[in-house]
């Protein structure tokens, strides 16, 4: 039986393949970019939401697909052909579905929330993961640069307070889900261990660098400015701020301990995270 992983080169796709593989348990990373972009040597195939003709490679030469990994697509109304892609997996023999969505997903609204809801009406196995903001978006190639170059990180999120996540906790859960015995069958709040604002985020990498690293809070426009200038497409500019906005209003504010209920260990702390990967910063 082997565990499929769709959006296969992503954050905890690959963290997931790391502890199946650790595990000496068979898997399958698929992606639009199959396996040229497949790391560690990992198998893989080529998977595309939009083309239908490729859903069937994971199941090629009797292979039996115990679960599925899913996160979701980026294109238009993405839970259409994730829906559809569930029916024809639960065909092939296919039992159990994991879904990496997001904070703002319920059950039945459009978005994730309609494939966790046609996870419960097909009556499959499932999990749905709901983490907070990933501790890795500070080490993507544009933060690494204000701030190492800088000294700054510029948001809109104001005085928002965010339980940050690491993505290796996010995939130790959702290799969990994947793999317990037991389906978990229920959502998940995946959530570090502490609330924490961009201010202290600041605070403890000017701690841990040696450095003053200040928050610079901008307005709407001017942290949408700031992303254009920066790059960033108008659109993206624009979903990036209405999230750090969403956020300055205390949207993502949340405790709980799913991370060490489903693992039996406690979520990383945001400082260990800045000590693991200061050399990144250090060295922009």
């Amino acid at each position: 039986m082997t565990y499929l992983l769709i959006g296969g080169t992503g954050k905890t796709a690959t963290r997931v393949a790391a502890s199946l593989a650790a595990a000496k348990k068979p898997f399958l990373l698929a992606s639009r970019r199959g396996p040229d972009a497949a790391p560690n040597g990992y198998p893989a195939i080529k998977f595309d939401w939009t083309v239908e003709s490729t859903w069937s490679k994971p199941f090629e030469n009797g292979r039996q697909i115990e679960a599925v990994y899913m996160m979701e697509p980026q294109v238009n109304q993405p839970w259409v052909p994730m829906i559809k892609f569930v029916d024809f997996a639960k065909e092939k023999g296919t039992k159990r579905f994991v879904l990496c969505a997001g904070t703002s997903a319920a059950i039945g609204k459009d978005g994730m929330g309609r494939v966790w809801e046609h996870f419960i009406k097909s009556g499959v196995d499932y999990c749905v993961l709901r983490p907070s903001w990933f501790m890795e978006n500070l080490i993507e190639p544009g933060l690494v640069y204000t701030i190492g170059k800088l000294g700054k990180i510029f948001t809109a999120a104001q005085d928002g307070k965010i339980p940050f996540v690491s993505a290796d906790d996010i995939a130790d859960v959702a290799y969990h889900a994947l793999t317990d015995e037991k389906s978990h069958n229920c959502d998940f709040r995946v959530l570090g261990p502490e609330i924490l604002t961009y201010d202290m985020i600041a605070e403890t990498l000017s701690k841990v660098l040696g450095r003053k690293i200040e928050h610079v809070k901008l307005d709407e426009a001017g942290r949408i400015d700031s992303l254009v200038q920066a790059g960033v497409s108008d659109y993206y500019a624009r979903f990036i701020t209405r999230l750090e906005l969403l956020a300055s209003e205390d949207f993502e504010k949340a405790t709980g301990d799913a991370v060490e209920k489903v693992t039996g260990h406690p979520p990383k702390s945001f400082e260990e995270f800045a000590e693991e990967n200061k050399a990144v910063w250090a060295s922009s």
